[in-house]
């Protein structure tokens, strides 16, 4: 790399940081300021944030790589995404908005009892802390590969550096650095697809009759082979489950939300945010294929036997020119920072809200308990860190992140349909059910093919359909008043009405 490309690295990382730093000048007084900016975030930059959250870097190394290396089959796996906003949307968001909401999960505290609060709880913070580590490997792959600096040292510098103004800041920090990282990582991926697109010869026509000839332009996969690793009735089933799961009931994207200040801009955050990702996850994905008819007409770009998750690199640092293979390590971070930061944060919420605060309360002012969140965002940052070493371990960067995330992730949604839906299911279903949930897929990992994009579907229904069987064995539990529904439809204030 060239002396541009790296003071652009050098400006971002220190313009991102004052950005965060800045944002975070207005004292903070309470919890509630501090984990959900005082509720009073404008929907947009809440929107940009939520996009900004859901694209990490692992997206735009990782999905490029997939399409390069195989199709565009894996768009199969995004395009439900609306559909499962549209359910966040709602179904969940009336629930959230009706309690005020810190954590997701006090949502089955109401329901359940604060012990499955605590658990519900303690299982994301578990997901979330091995995701974590798909997170920042990503970005730390591309500087490593840009540099040929050490992994870890990567790592540690975007660790660090997020955690400057994340732990400050707090939501505010977050959200506002969000914006800012969206622009970034959003900007510099179409300036590299239009700079490659420009210097082949017959443009883009060229490049998409090459990957037509390869047949790179295959998007749906209508086999019913529960082995193969993605195909259109996995997309429509389980990954509906898994989206939706990550926009219901994963408390990352949910802290995004709650934080306007009204559920009318919560649920338009919730929805424009997700035609967002579902667009830049288009780019990303096309852009492999361009990479790949690049690469073919132009033989030597992209060493033969990349893995998946370096070839958009590889790429870059072999054909682009100096000051944009800059641009694109600073893309790389900006995606990476702004979810990890926002991992960290609601991670921090959680084990605060669900746990500390729920069950080791010492009367402690609000000052104090604001310190302590400042101090449990630090404990996961370097928590990341020791995931980043291994998850890799998993495959890549992108279905490492679904194959750790499906144990838990539909065993958690199965709970809240389970609460939502069937009024006489108590602590024990819902504990029950999700337990033989995380253990069915666990199973199925263990003992059969059965590819990794059933996995969350398999643990939702187990969950709910032994939730619900143990139920009918039970003594019927009390449901409290507003927490169920029985009909679906609106009291006239845009909150859930339950005729029960």
């Amino acid at each position: 790399m060239s002396p541009l490309d790296y003071i652009v690295i050098a400006v971002y990382v220190a313009g991102i940081t004052l950005v965060g730093l800045a944002a975070s000048r207005r004292k903070q007084t309470s919890i509630a300021e501090y984990f959900l900016g005082n509720r009073s975030v404008p929907w947009l930059a809440a929107s940009a944030s939520m996009v900004a959250t859901g694209i990490s870097a692992k997206s735009l190394i990782g999905l490029p790589g997939l399409s390069y290396t195989n199709d565009l089959t894996y768009l199969q796996m995004y395009i439900v995404l609306p559909l499962a906003a549209l359910i966040a949307a709602t179904l969940f968001l009336p629930f959230y908005s009706r309690i005020k909401i810190t954590s997701a999960y006090e949502y089955l505290g109401r329901r359940f009892g604060h012990g499955v609060q605590s658990y519900a709880s303690l299982i994301f913070q578990i997901e979330t802390a091995l995701i974590l580590g798909t997170v920042i490997a990503a970005p730390g792959l591309v500087m490593s590969e840009a540099t040929g600096m050490s992994y870890n040292v990567a790592v540690a510098i975007l660790l660090v550096a997020t955690l400057l103004y994340t732990s400050i800041g707090g939501m505010r920090a977050v959200i506002w650095t969000d914006v800012v990282q969206f622009f970034v990582f959003a900007a510099v991926p179409v300036g590299l697809l239009i700079y490659t697109v420009s210097t082949a010869e017959g443009g883009l026509s060229a490049l998409i009759t090459t990957a037509a000839e390869h047949d790179k332009l295959r998007v749906f996969n209508f086999s019913f082979d529960f082995t193969e690793e993605i195909t259109f009735w996995a997309a429509l089933v389980s990954m509906l489950f898994w989206h939706t799961g990550n926009q219901s009931v994963n408390q990352v994207l949910i802290q995004r939300y709650m934080t306007t200040s009204s559920q009318r801009d919560s649920r338009r955050t919730i929805l424009l945010s997700s035609v967002g990702i579902l667009g830049l996850w288009i780019i990303f994905l096309c852009v492999g294929i361009l990479l790949f008819s690049h690469n073919t007409l132009y033989p030597g770009s992209i060493p033969e036997g990349t893995q998946p998750d370096r070839v958009f690199t590889a790429f870059v640092m072999a054909v682009m020119p100096a000051g944009l293979k800059g641009a694109f390590i600073a893309a790389a971070f900006a995606a990476g920072m702004s979810t990890l930061s926002s991992m960290l944060n609601s991670m921090g919420t959680v084990t605060l809200v669900d746990v500390w605060q729920l069950h080791f309360d010492d009367g402690a002012n609000e000052l104090a308990w604001l310190q302590r969140a400042r101090i449990l965002t630090l404990v996961w940052g370097a928590f990341s860190f020791v995931s980043a070493l291994y998850v890799l371990q998993f495959g890549t960067v992108i279905t490492a992140g679904i194959k750790l995330g499906s144990v838990i992730t539909g065993a958690l949604l199965g709970m809240f349909l389970l609460g939502i839906f069937v009024k006489r299911a108590g602590a024990v279903s819902a504990v029950t059910g999700s337990v033989l949930g995380m253990g069915s897929v666990v199973a199925v990992m263990a003992a059969s093919e059965i590819s990794w994009s059933w996995y969350c579907g398999i643990g939702t229904v187990v969950t709910f359909a032994s939730g619900y069987v143990t139920s009918l064995l039970s003594t019927p539990a009390v449901c409290p008043e507003g927490l169920s529904y029985e009909v679906l439809r609106d009291d006239g204030f845009g909150r859930p009405h339950d005729r029960g």
